[in-house]
C-alpha cells in the first residue's frame, strides 16, 4: 500500500515537473546577432549578473563606437524559464546604450533575445539635447561563436 502512495506520488510530482524540465530555460550565457550584424558576447555570473562585450555593426558618426566598435556590456537579469534583463554600455565617443527585454524560448529549444533600447549622446548645449536620445528595438538570435574574434575572458 505505501509503495503504491509513493509510486502514484513520485509520478504525480514527475508529471508537474516535467514539462518544466524537458522544455528547458534560456541560458543567455553565448553569442547574439541581430539583423543589422551586431553582436553580443554575454556571460551569466552568479547572483543574476551579466557580463560581456558589444561589438555595433552601425554608429551615427563615424568612430563614435571607438576604433574597435566594440564596448563592455553590465547588466541584471531575472530569474525564471524565461527571464527578462537590462544591460548596459558605455561608448568611447561619451554616449550609452541601455537594452532592456526578454530571452524567450521558440519551438525547438531556439532562444532569442527581444530588446528595446535607448542611446543618450552628450548633448552640446540645452538647445541641442533634443537629438541627442535615440530609441529603438532589436531582435538578436543566438549565434556561433566563430562569427566573431572577440576578447572575452
Amino acid at each position: 500500500m505505501m509503495a503504491r502512495f509513493i509510486s502514484a506520488f513520485a509520478l504525480s510530482l514527475w508529471a508537474f515537473l516535467a514539462p518544466g524540465i524537458l522544455a528547458g530555460s534560456c541560458n543567455m550565457t553565448g553569442f547574439w546577432q541581430n539583423d543589422l550584424g551586431s553582436v553580443f558576447y554575454l556571460r551569466e555570473t552568479r547572483n543574476l549578473m551579466l557580463k560581456g562585450q558589444y561589438m555595433t555593426a552601425v554608429e551615427a558618426a563615424r568612430e563614435e563606437a571607438g576604433p574597435d566598435k566594440r564596448a563592455e556590456v553590465i547588466g541584471i537579469k531575472s530569474n525564471g524559464k524565461e527571464p527578462t534583463f537590462s544591460m548596459s554600455t558605455a561608448w568611447a565617443g561619451g554616449s550609452i546604450t541601455s537594452w532592456v527585454g526578454q530571452c524567450l524560448m521558440l519551438e525547438g529549444g531556439q532562444q532569442t533575445l527581444k530588446t528595446m533600447w535607448l542611446l543618450r549622446s552628450p548633448a552640446t548645449s540645452l538647445q541641442e539635447d533634443w537629438k541627442s536620445t535615440r530609441i529603438g528595438q532589436d531582435t538578436f538570435r543566438q549565434t556561433s561563436g566563430s562569427i566573431l574574434k572577440m576578447d572575452h575572458n
